[in-house]
């Protein structure tokens, strides 16, 4: 019940932002636009972006090396089905899914896996807030953000703090399970004693091997490292977004190219933070309402921002889904089957109503 609740509300924020980002189009001209676009910018766009998913790899791979040392063209499929995966399904279940799917290529423990997918995360976030606090040396970022508020008919204040604080408690607390693992594994244990045979003797090992997850967190040197790491992550996405600005000619509405970085900089970061709302598949609604405002709010036409936002997001999301695709395929695996393994074998098992 809880899973269908989650996946319902997922589906009303899809479409409540989907009917804000369509509201009062002029789709004759979004078609125009649409038309007119130089589609070949999507070639080098997408090999960027796949480039951005390399980076993220180095990511993972360097997060994973307390635990293992494993080599990139091992964890480069695996990190590919996530994202399919993550696409596919509802509220980010496809990290479960890649967590998971280390554990049967390579025997590296789901939920140790899955720890240094939640670090992931929250660097991820981290990184992004970083970008929008550099471009606001160049760009007025908090009349964007409270415009942003005003569209969405929330305060300016709580569009700002849900984009900050859960970010900000959420790497305070993996940093004090981190440093402080004994306290968290008393309470694991104790809640353990109120839940059945079968399940209270899998809690004490799933969370040691969580913890265990958390290793790069106790070394400050090492926190450096993977903020470091994060940053040619979030860069590599960004350049493509550039590259497929220029497909509709949106350098046009800046007077600069460092004023289209600076704005493409604050795009990235505000669609993608956006897509940390739980949602349909792929942040689909709250990615595109959040990337059109921004663009309108930046001086580019709505018409222009909505095409280019639609086909952005397809390039975003086609690509490296087919890309996961195949790498199960070519396993003899199908997402479905590899859930329902997951489930037969007593995994967190992605479920939709």
């Amino acid at each position: 019940m809880a899973k269908a609740g989650r996946f319902w509300f997922g589906v009303v924020v899809t479409l409540l932002f989907l009917a804000l980002f369509l509201y009062k189009v002029d789709w004759r001209e979004a078609v125009v636009h649409l038309r007119q676009a130089n589609y070949l910018y999507v070639i080098p766009a997408v090999a960027v972006y796949f480039v951005s998913v390399y980076f993220r790899t180095l990511r993972w791979q360097f997060l994973l090396r307390p635990m293992r040392s494993l080599p990139l063209a091992s964890l480069y499929p695996v990190v590919l089905v996530g994202y399919m995966a993550n696409n596919l399904l509802p509220v980010r279940l496809g990290e479960v899914v890649r967590s998971y799917y280390l554990s049967r290529r390579e025997g590296v423990s789901a939920s140790a896996s899955l720890a240094t997918i939640v670090v992931e995360r929250v660097f991820d976030g981290l990184t992004l807030l970083v970008f929008i606090a550099v471009v606001t040396l160049s760009l007025p970022v908090l009349a964007i953000v409270s415009g942003l508020a005003r569209e969405a008919n929330i305060a300016p204040v709580v569009l700002i703090l849900g984009g900050v604080l859960p970010f900000i408690a959420v790497a305070g607390l993996l940093l004090m399970l981190a440093s402080f693992p004994g306290a968290p594994l008393k309470v694991a244990v104790r809640v353990a004693r109120y839940l059945p045979a079968r399940i209270s003797s899998r809690v004490e090992p799933l969370a040691l091997r969580f913890l265990e997850g958390l290793a790069t967190l106790k070394s400050p040197r090492r926190i450096a490292g993977l903020f470091l790491f994060s940053v040619p992550i979030w860069l590599a996405e960004a350049a493509m977004y550039l590259v497929l600005s220029y497909s509709f000619q949106i350098n046009q509405a800046f007077s600069s190219f460092p004023e289209l970085a600076a704005a493409i900089l604050l795009l990235t970061a505000v669609s993608n933070l956006a897509t940390s709302l739980p949602s349909s598949p792929g942040g689909v609604g709250p990615f595109e309402f959040f990337a059109k405002g921004a663009l309108v709010l930046l001086g580019v036409g709505s018409a222009q921002a909505t095409a280019y936002v639609g086909v952005l997001h397809v390039a975003l999301l086609a690509p490296v889904t087919i890309a996961g695709l195949v790498v199960l395929r070519a396993g003899r695996l199908t997402l479905g089957g590899l859930t329902r393994d997951m489930q037969a074998r007593g995994g967190p098992a992605p479920k939709t109503p």
